[in-house]
């Protein structure tokens, strides 16, 4: 007997729990300890075992972070209970999050996100290129809810935490090399110096490239942007493949130890991707429409409408890009003695991505057809969407329903000083921040940032090679945004007891925004207004902010903990499209309770929630707005209404047996907005059932097993995984109602391509791992993603054109890949 309990007893409940678990966290290896491994994190800005923290967190380890193959955000989809993470259109590499009913993205310029991504405690703000190769990390926490009293604002659904790794002091080397289908090569070599005197320091490169999944039957189309731009940019040809990359990647450490107790570290970290914009095709397209008839006359490769992934798509105005990242991070602490310790981080970020061209209404090949059936001219289509300067009639000329062309740079440098005191009867974390960000963004000047209806002179498509001359649009310069903020914080933790904490918090923010935006047309503008200088419309925004916590956390044990606690934050408000928009707030209440069981071979960990949502922006076209002055831009944000969701979030691994690690998680969201709240102009434009929450999956969730033999081969174990990641259903759009106004009805064609269906993506891993030649380590696997290659959609545009036409333009899952991984390590 041990504690009251037999032996056989306790066997019976850890099978029970073993076949009753379908719901599981992420995975973790088995330790020598045979049991789960403990994993630090800094959810806290302090240094704490993830077990002890009263926050809903997934915490990934390198080991877990090697297992699950997580090589940029995109990879976090559902790997945490209630995220989901996919590209937005555009084709800018920009990702979309949900978690906890926030959906949010940040696309338009002096606008933020609902998902705050860190670095290294350095707050991200820039969006475009948000989709970039990480180099070497060593651990990610994803933060459930609210968090705005120690990460500020812009995380009223969550915040995502990278932390690189840190010299170690002693010589290393490690080479990791990676070859797969649609040509992926991958190789990774980072070494570990000695230490000299003071000084340590690890460096990373990383090469990594992949041809795109899907063909571009639009490939060798040349267009030819110099007679627009006075010569400063040449021709730009569509590519063969969509959704290509060949990243080239540096990460460098110093760390110096000059003064006992105080840790000076500077990272320097550069990421630059050539890539093709990912393919966008169609799964919808109503017959009998100007659109319609426009495809159906196509002389060129089309499309296929296909509500799931086909080979080919014709993105024939899609054109390659670059994406450029690089970041400084100078991080100095004094631990000054046992309970009080200073730090201090300033960092400064630059992003770059250039001429990013995509064929946004997935209809390339489209061209002018000089009578349409019935006897409609083409050139009325074009018409029609007041942009009169661009209109063509040549037939035969390529016709762009929806095509976008997106230049931009962001850079930003802040400097948050924190002070964490710890004794024994409480702890306290407080800092000062200031945030400095500036953003150029738009189409190239004297471009467009969006063709709509235009038919651009030339020949046919189908003769590639040859060049199309793109409209001009003099005088047009690219939006520009400056964002200052500054914030005080303290969160003070109460011990009123060895096992009962108080815990309070608050943040005061001032936020000041200053830019402008050019009208989209500046021919059209300048007709109306007779102004020979750019017509641009101001953006001002100030306001200060302030967010609060108050929690309890009990410890009945050493190895439980229960929570709850109330958290707000918010977004802030700002202008845009001549719309002035308001913060959007967060009101949380979360309970949980966190749990190591049988000797820690079993760990579990709940948390359910209620938050209130207030004035939820989002990023929408000018025309949907409702409002005449807003018309004339291509983004506007609105606060679109407020809203209510509820859930929760369980994450268990279980190591039943030394070797195997069993792990499951589930989260779960009922999110809807509350009526009577919703902006009006979606009132007007969404018709019957009127405006729905869209996607957003009730359930996410992943299930995974993973077994490490004992020495095997020259000491090598041998390992297996496989996981499975869920989600449900979801609606990609909350218009399903063609036409605008309360007699527009639901069209159920619409809804059904608008819906991808539940779904599993299932991944797996096999091989070698810690084989001993002499004095180097070895590992061999054999990897897949994506096994039995999942083809839904994953995001779905709606371009509802009135009488003229429809068009669902969509983005796919990524397709099947597998390779083979082998790392050498000194």
């Amino acid at each position: 007997m041990e504690g009251g309990v037999s032996p056989r007893v306790r066997m019976g409940v850890r099978a029970a729990l073993l076949a009753g678990s379908a719901l599981i966290g992420q995975p973790l290896l088995a330790q020598e300890v045979q049991g789960v491994e403990d994993i630090i994190v800094t959810a806290q800005k302090r240094e704490q075992n993830l077990q002890t923290v009263p926050i809903s967190i997934t915490a990934l380890s390198q080991d877990a972070i090697k297992a699950n193959r997580i090589q940029d955000v995109r990879d976090l989809n559902a790997i945490a209970p209630n995220l989901t993470v996919r590209l937005s259109g555009g084709g800018a590499q920009i990702p979309n999050f949900t978690l906890r009913g926030i959906l949010t993205s940040g696309t338009a310029v002096g606008t933020d996100k609902g998902v705050a991504v860190y670095l290294d405690g350095v707050y991200m703000q820039a969006v475009t290129g948000g989709v970039f190769d990480f180099a070497d990390i060593e651990r990610i926490e994803v933060l459930k809810g609210p968090q705005g009293t120690l990460f500020g604002r812009n995380a009223t659904g969550g915040a995502i935490s990278i932390t690189t790794r840190n010299p170690t002091g002693v010589f290393s080397a490690r080479q990791e090399l990676s070859y797969g289908n649609l040509d992926q090569l991958r190789s990774k070599t980072r070494v570990d110096l000695p230490q000299i005197g003071p000084f340590s320091a690890t460096m990373t490169y990383l090469h990594s490239e992949k041809r795109g999944d899907i063909r571009n039957t639009g490939a060798g189309t040349t267009w030819d942007f110099g007679p627009a731009s006075g010569g400063r940019f040449g021709k730009r040809t569509s590519p063969k493949y969509l959704g290509s990359d060949n990243v080239e990647a540096f990460q460098a450490t110093l760390k110096a130890d000059l003064i006992d107790d105080v840790d000076l570290i500077y990272k320097f970290d550069y990421s630059e991707n050539n890539f093709t914009p990912n393919a966008i095709g169609i799964d919808y397209l109503p017959p009998n429409t100007l659109v319609s008839a426009l495809y159906n006359l196509s002389p060129n490769p089309k499309t296929p409408i296909a509500k799931k992934r086909p080979g080919a798509v014709n993105n024939a105005y899609s054109t390659p890009s670059r994406l450029e990242v690089q970041g400084h991070n100078f991080t100095a602490s004094w631990r000054a003695n046992d309970a009080l310790t200073f730090k201090n981080i300033f960092a400064y970020r630059k992003t770059s991505v250039q001429n990013v061209q995509q064929q946004l209404d997935g209809l390339g090949g489209l061209v002018n057809s000089p009578i349409l059936p019935g006897g409609t001219p083409a050139g009325a289509l074009a018409a029609s969407s007041g942009n009169l300067a661009l209109v063509a009639l040549n037939p035969a000329a390529p016709f762009i329903l929806l095509g976008t062309n997106t230049t931009s740079t962001e850079d930003q440098y802040s400097n948050e000083f924190q002070v964490n005191v710890d004794t024994d009867w409480f702890q306290v974390t407080a800092g000062v921040l200031y945030f400095r960000h500036r953003i150029t963004a738009g189409g190239d000047n004297d471009t467009f940032n969006q063709l709509f209806a235009t038919a651009v002179a030339g020949q046919q498509t189908s003769q590639v090679g040859t060049n199309f001359v793109l409209p001009g649009n003099p005088g047009y310069v690219r939006n520009n945004v400056r964002t200052v903020s500054k914030a005080a914080f303290v969160q003070p933790e109460f011990h009123i007891t060895d096992r009962l904490d108080f815990v309070l918090g608050a943040r005061i923010t001032k936020d000041v925004k200053n830019g402008f935006e050019a009208l989209p047309d500046q021919a059209v503008a300048r007709a109306t207004t007779g102004r020979p200088s750019p017509v641009v419309s101001q953006i001002r925004y100030r306001s200060s902010e302030a967010s609060y916590l108050v929690g309890l956390n009990w410890r009945p044990t050493d190895n439980v903990l229960a929570y709850v606690k109330y958290a707000d934050g918010y977004i802030s408000g700002g202008s845009l499209a001549t719309i002035s928009f308001k913060p959007e707030r967060a009101f949380s209440y979360e309970g949980g309770i966190k749990t190591d069981l049988f000797d820690r071979r079993f760990r579990s960990n709940l948390a359910v929630f209620k938050v209130d949502y207030k004035a939820i922006q989002y990023v929408t076209s000018g025309t949907l707005t409702g409002i005449p002055s807003s018309f004339a831009f291509a983004q506007a944000v609105v606060s679109s209404g407020d809203a209510k969701a509820h859930g929760f979030e369980w994450e268990n691994t279980i190591v039943p047996v030394n070797g195997l690690t069993l792990g499951a998680n589930v989260g779960y969201t009922d999110f809807k907005f509350k009526s009577g709240t919703i902006f009006p102009g979606f009132v007007i434009q969404s018709g019957q059932p009127g405006y729905q929450p869209f996607q957003r999956p009730k359930w996410t969730g992943t299930v995974s097993a993973q077994y490490e033999s004992a020495p095997m081969v020259s000491g090598g174990h041998f390992m297996i995984r496989a996981d499975g990641n869920f989600r449900s259903k979801i609606l990609m759009t909350s218009d399903t109602a063609l036409g605008s106004g309360p007699t527009a009805v639901e069209t159920p064609a619409l809804r059904a391509a608008a819906t991808t269906p539940s779904q599993w993506i299932v991944n797996g891993r096999v091989g070698l791992v810690g084989m001993e030649i002499g004095r180097t380590k070895v590992d061999l696997t054999a990897w897949g993603k994506n096994i039995f290659d999942n083809r839904n959609i994953t995001q779905f545009i709606g371009l509802d054109f009135g009488a003229l036409g429809a068009v669902g333009s969509v983005i796919y899952e990524r397709a099947r890949t597998y390779g083979l991984d082998l790392t050498v390590a000194l």
